[in-house]
């Protein structure tokens, strides 16, 4: 049904149109699943090129072959040779769409003026380490500067939509809020798989300071030290990777007098067979937009505890989808663990509603569409 309805909406589109996607790099990660799924969905109406200032990774297999990969191999530093190299992919292409995610794409908006691809759109999916709280002035500068030349300034949350408004300037106009999405029929309960004897607390995300890992473990060998069912039956398993794993390996193996496994499983690409096994879903990030990953566990049924931060309290519905605490407070995060340890039916009814709230609120489909409107300025 759900592939129906894409289709009939495509059909109704007057001409195909050829997307250039820039990004920094095209590895697993929430953004790039975005970029995925979006081309996935928006079907054979569209022609689809992806730019990385960088390298791309294995998640190039996931898209359909008529998708053009081009990478730019970016030198450390400010590359300067990147902006006339740009500059002829572009006028080579000639594509009608130029899309750039984040900061680190931004400025080259630019370079797709002076080409003149006919409609620019940059999407904020979120923060980085260097500026988590978006209050360094000269991002938020550049940010302004660039949305001259931008026709559409999207965000993925209220959050980041009222600071590009209010602390960056960007005119409302100009500003679009399409929420991320996932799909809820890939994502469903009927593949959870939990174990009978152990409580898993799971992790899905790329290893950095940003995401704030540290906290996580922190918090879990806390909750550990606390309780001895929770240090003989629990596990802390993160799934992903990153430039801070050889560090947060080094802090999980330096206190584990209160048991507690902590289980680093690397990059994943089918990510569903680590939700099915989780009790509880666990997010300590610092800031954030609105996390795939939280709303891929929520859609497959799993409770969650996650920091009260960015776009993060735009999908909790505290003590009904799952527990929120104050960003670095690793007592509440070690004692809301505990609490859905010592309560499973707390745990099956959050799962619940969960799932309720990313089919009513959070699903690819509409994501997708709004897109579609976007692209073609409906």
């Amino acid at each position: 049904m759900r592939q129906a309805m894409m289709k009939g909406y495509r059909m109704d589109m007057v001409a195909k149109k050829h997307v250039c996607h820039l990004v920094h790099g095209f590895h697993v990660g929430g953004l790039e699943k975005i970029i995925v799924n979006c081309i996935n969905q928006l079907g054979e109406q569209y022609q689809h090129t992806i730019v990385t200032l960088t390298q791309a990774g294995e998640l190039v297999e996931e898209l359909p072959p008529s998708v053009t990969v081009i990478e730019m191999n970016k030198k450390p530093g400010n590359d300067l040779s990147l902006y006339p190299r740009l500059y002829r992919i572009l006028a080579g292409i000639k594509p009608d769409i130029f899309h750039t995610y984040n900061l680190g794409t931004i400025e080259y908006q630019w370079v797709a003026w002076l080409a003149r691809i006919p409609r620019r759109i940059h999407a904020e999916h979120g923060r980085d380490t260097y500026d988590p709280y978006g209050k360094v002035a000269k991002y938020r500068y550049l940010r302004l500067i660039s949305s001259w030349v931008i026709h559409h300034v999207v965000a993925v949350s209220n959050d980041l939509y009222h600071w590009l408004q209010r602390d960056v300037g960007i005119r409302q106009a100009k500003l679009a809020l399409i929420t991320n999405g996932v799909d809820v029929e890939y994502f469903s309960p009927q593949f959870r798989k939990p174990s009978a004897d152990k409580f898993i607390v799971g992790h899905v995300a790329r290893l950095q300071g940003i995401k704030n890992q540290k906290l996580l473990i922190n918090a879990f060998q806390h909750a550990c030290q606390q309780d001895r069912d929770f240090s003989r039956h629990a596990e802390l398993m993160l799934v992903g990777c990153g430039d801070d794993m050889t560090a947060l390996k080094a802090l999980a193996n330096s206190d584990s007098r209160y048991g507690g496994q902590i289980i680093f499983t690397g990059r994943q690409q089918n990510v569903r067979d680590y939700y099915a096994r989780f009790d509880v879903f666990a997010m300590s990030s610092i800031a954030e937009g609105i996390p795939v990953t939280l709303l891929e566990s929520m859609a497959m049924g799993v409770p969650h505890v996650v920091t009260r931060v960015g776009g993060i309290r735009e999908v909790l519905l505290e003590g009904e989808t799952g527990l929120g605490v104050a960003s670095q407070d690793r007592d509440s995060l070690a004692a809301s663990l505990l609490k859905l340890f010592h309560d499973r039916g707390l745990r099956d009814g959050m799962g619940l509603v969960s799932r309720q709230r990313v089919e009513h609120h959070f699903s690819q489909l509409a994501m997708v569409e709004a897109y579609a409107d976007l692209y073609h300025h409906r």
